[in-house]
């Protein structure tokens, strides 16, 4: 099964969890694993970055 990310419209093969979880919920949107550590870098950076302010 291929899948096609929402984000870089690029196509890969998710792990066989996930291919059971899509199988099951087709509507569920998909991101590549790229973009899912890119998003949780930046989401861990601005927690970094909220968390040194508020000290």
């Amino acid at each position: 099964m291929r899948v096609i990310c929402i984000l870089c419209e690029q196509s890969f093969k998710p792990d066989k969890w996930t291919e059971k979880k899509i199988k099951k919920h087709p509507h569920l949107i998909q991101i590549c694993p790229d973009c899912h550590e890119r998003i949780k870098q930046k989401t861990l950076e601005r927690q970094e970055k909220k968390m040194n302010i508020n000290q």
